[in-house]
């Protein structure tokens, strides 16, 4: 029989044309193609020889061989699988079973002439259409394949093509079933016959295939540099195998693996999950909660699980198998009914897919709240670590609401440095405390000195600290919990709010209508005169002056007024936009009625009103409330002031002393 020449159907002629004319970017991707195709070869091969007596090479051992010959410059992947025969080797190598191939190259090719094809877009290619075999072309000037199939009667086969819109089929001299390709390596994919580049790459791609994979390397004077070739891949897949077959030991060493390679001391998993599924889609997972936050944890580039389609590697960073609140969970996900050329586009839209993300976005949620439950140190060490993260799944998962709410602690007034719950909060509530009480900022041991907590913390009542930036995102999703509304110590009448909790409803409203609703509801005040006067002194820098409610050992303090934008927040949203115009709202000053400078100051307005000691007074109540938050608008001014009063003091001390 002599050769038969053959032209490929056009849309492979079109795709050959466009991978020689180096389309793709990303050339390695070629070896994981072939070594796959391999795979499956005997794969197909085992189950063949189960059904069929008379399938032939039953007694051959299951392996794929890479010879890189630096003397011819190729690159031969050989195995030991179930082989093609002619017509096979026709069907399977001179066509592309998918439609609309044509349009999609010519559309690739405009945008690569634009300079719009991104290298992703690039590499995503090989997803896109399956394209497998025709990657060889990649890295090389022609290729040829030696085959036999182990059917009954089947004669080998050469099939060859330079990649330039035909191949020919001739009769083959290969004696035992499997397949043969030889790469005729073009001179810029001489990288490909190094030993230390393919075995990477076989470590990278293809390090779980169940087969052997071997390298064997013929030097440039022809010698035989490995007669005996070594198994290069652990074939073994630690995620395929039972958990009880496994040991700590086990786990340790792959926990490295997916973190690079190395951990930091003390950087040991606070958590593992390791199941598989078979419906409805089947998959392994073996994922990990690190012991320390990963130094790429807010950055875009930053790692995600590994996707795995039967044991062979596809996205080394797949970030859609878990949601954005879980970025930190690492690990590899392995699926049997996944396609192996899947690509981040198709990912997007793989329905499989997302029966994956939602099993083990509940597995994980799972994982969090029994380590919540049952070793609460590990959990403050992740919540430390991850907390922040956790977090924003409140404000962007409603469907895992609930699960995440629990998972949710803050330290309080009362705990100390230990984490709370909401759960637990509300349960040491007192029977008569109708709301959740937080106070947020930046510094949590500025928070826990806070004159605002006075009120609260004489009634018995506990107060969530909230110093994470991202607390203020959490509350807008969050308004309450078990029926009790969340209410900032720093904001409104804080009397008004314990007593009548309704009035977070109106929240929203204007907060002009709300600071006219405060001053028709205010009570008379034995300070009234000071406050009057004190409107007049500090002008438009207050948007009002009252009696306090809440102090009960400091003079003064700053309030939020009800429903508005909270000084804490504002200067987050600042920080979030450098240079916005965004400018502090003017705040409400509240006066302790019984502290004795607040008392004195208020005898002196009603004697004289008109005494110069009351503005500079008036100022440093003013001053002494914004130096409780940590910043005084004038802090030269307000040095000055303390300095005059102090002096004042001083010389009525040595007068008194002297008389």
């Amino acid at each position: 029989m002599s050769a038969e020449a053959h032209e490929f159907k056009a849309e492979v002629a079109a795709l050959l044309k466009l991978v020689t004319n180096s389309l793709y970017t990303n050339s390695e991707i070629f070896l994981r193609e072939l070594i796959s195709n391999a795979a499956d070869a005997l794969d197909k091969a085992r189950y063949q020889a189960l059904i069929d007596a008379s399938f032939a090479g039953k007694e051959l051992e299951p392996q794929i061989l890479i010879t890189a010959n630096k003397q011819t410059g190729k690159l031969i992947i050989e195995d030991t699988g179930v082989g093609m025969t002619h017509e096979e080797a026709a069907r399977n190598l001179g066509t592309i079973a998918h439609s609309g191939t044509l349009q999609y190259l010519s559309e690739v090719q405009k945008a690569r002439a634009t300079g719009d094809l991104s290298e992703a877009g690039e590499i995503n290619l090989i997803g896109q259409f399956g394209v497998g075999f025709y990657s060889a072309f990649m890295v090389a000037d022609e290729v040829v394949v030696h085959s036999l199939s182990g059917k009954a009667g089947s004669e080998p086969i050469v099939w060859r093509s330079k990649g330039e819109g035909a191949y020919s089929l001739e009769p083959g001299t290969r004696s035992e079933r499997g397949t043969t390709i030889e790469l005729h390596l073009k001179e810029e994919a001489a990288e490909f016959l190094d030993r230390w580049r393919l075995q990477g790459l076989i470590k990278r791609y293809s390090n779980y295939v169940m087969h052997p994979i071997k390298i064997r390397v013929i030097d440039e004077q022809g010698e035989d540099k490995d007669p005996d070739p070594a198994q290069i891949n652990a074939a073994s897949a630690i995620w395929a195998k039972s958990p009880s077959d496994l040991e700590d030991g086990d786990y340790a060493e792959f926990y490295k693996h997916v973190m690079g390679g190395f951990v930091l001391p003390g950087d040991e998993p606070l958590g593992k999950l390791h199941f598989s599924a078979d419906a409805p889609i089947q998959f392994h997972a073996l994922l990990f909660v690190p012991g320390r936050a990963p130094a790429d944890l807010f950055q875009e580039d930053r790692k995600s699980l590994q996707l795995y389609a039967r044991r062979v590697l596809v996205m080394e960073n797949c970030d859609t198998l878990l949601p954005q609140y879980l970025r930190f969970v690492r690990g590899v996900v392995d699926s049997e009914d996944l396609p192996l050329n899947v690509s981040r586009e198709t990912l997007q839209e793989n329905k499989q897919l997302a029966a994956i993300r939602r099993q083990l976005t509940r597995k994980v949620l799972k994982l969090l709240a029994e380590l919540a439950e049952e070793d609460a140190e590990a959990y403050a060490k992740l919540w430390t670590e991850f907390g922040s993260v956790i977090k924003e799944g409140v404000h962007l998962d409603g469907g895992q609401r609930k699960e995440l709410i629990g998972l949710l602690r803050w330290r309080s007034v009362a705990k100390g440095d230990t984490l709370v719950s909401l759960a637990e909060y509300v349960a040491a509530m007192p029977e008569d405390q109708k709301s959740i009480w937080y106070i947020a900022g930046p510094d949590e041991s500025a928070l826990r000195n806070s004159p605002h907590l006075e009120a609260v913390r004489a009634r018995g009542e506990d107060v969530l600290l909230m110093s994470d930036p991202v607390d203020e995102w959490v509350l807008q999703s969050l308004s309450e919990y078990e029926d009790k509304p969340f209410r900032s110590v720093t904001q409104g009448d804080l009397e008004e709010a314990a007593e009548d909790d309704a009035a977070d409803e109106n929240a929203d409203e204007d907060s002009e209508d709300e600071a006219a609703k405060d001053e028709g509801k205010r009570e008379p005040s034995p300070i009234d005169p000071l406050l009057n006067l004190a409107k007049v002194v500090l002008g438009d820098r207050v948007r009002d002056v009252r009696a306090s409610k809440r102090l009960t050992e400091s003079p003064s303090c700053l309030v939020d007024a009800a429903g508005g934008l909270s000084r804490n927040m504002q200067r987050i949203l600042r920080m979030a936009q450098p240079g916005s115009k965004l400018e502090a709202a003017p705040r409400i000053l509240e006066l302790n009625p019984d502290h004795p400078f607040v008392k004195a100051a208020s005898g002196l307005s009603e004697k004289n009103k008109d005494d110069l000691r009351l503005p500079e007074w008036i100022e440093i109540l003013h001053d002494l409330a914004a130096l409780s938050e940590g910043s005084v608008p004038d802090p030269a001014g307000a040095a000055k002031r303390f300095q005059k009063v102090l002096n004042e003091v001083a010389s009525a001390a040595v007068e008194g002393a002297g008389g």
